[in-house]
């Protein structure tokens, strides 16, 4: 049910009738953990994150809407077992864009705001075990079908001649809600490092 809701929720933004300045397509990797009472000898986990977001102009300021495939995660370590959680969303970004500086094909911004996560999946691996989906693991963890979660960051984009541009931004999220109803209470915590390619439209 939650995956099917999360198509649905990419489609209609995919097709909201809005006057957009650009056009972005953007891909990157995730450096997550979990933070928590319950987290002890945990380790940051690698993932991998892509999406395309529109650029609306507020003035001097660009609104980006979009939607993202990210992965996070985190590893632990308890004895000789290594346990790790790998978590799946579809994320929907509100996030302003504030322009620091611009020279010629050089942009420097900040970005800031909230996003929304819809979980679309959930395994735990321990040691050389097999991945369980987590609501059949025995410590009986489950995530919750949305996350909610605060992002700043900052980005450089260049011209590339036209109406194409690039660049890269290294962005924070820090989880407002937990992603789990068990009493781990555990939030994510993830620095985000992507590429971006870009069209202007008008």
């Amino acid at each position: 049910m939650r995956k099917l809701f999360a198509v649905a929720a990419l489609f209609a933004l995919s097709t909201a009738p809005v006057h957009a300045q650009g056009l972005e397509f953007s891909g990157g990797v995730n450096i997550s953990e979990l933070s928590g009472d319950a987290i002890e000898n945990a380790a940051r986990e690698l993932g991998a994150n892509f999406g395309i977001d529109i650029v609306i102009p507020i003035g001097p300021l660009g609104l980006n809407l979009g939607g993202a495939w990210s992965e996070k995660g985190v590893e632990e370590t308890d004895g000789a077992t290594t346990s790790t959680i790998d978590l799946s969303y579809i994320e929907l970004p509100v996030h302003l864009r504030f322009p620091l500086y611009k020279a010629g094909p050089l942009r420097w911004n900040l970005v800031a705001g909230p996003t929304l996560g819809i979980n679309t999946g959930c395994e735990i691996k321990a040691s050389a075990a097999a991945a369980t989906d987590c609501k059949d693991a025995v410590d009986g963890f489950s995530a919750k079908n949305v996350e909610w979660a605060g992002v700043a960051g900052t980005g450089l984009s260049f011209h590339l001649g036209g109406l194409a541009y690039a660049g890269v931004d290294l962005v924070y999220s820090f989880g407002i809600t937990a992603i789990s109803d068990a009493a781990l209470a555990a939030k994510s915590r993830t620095w985000a490092l992507t590429s971006h390619l870009g069209f202007d439209l008008f």
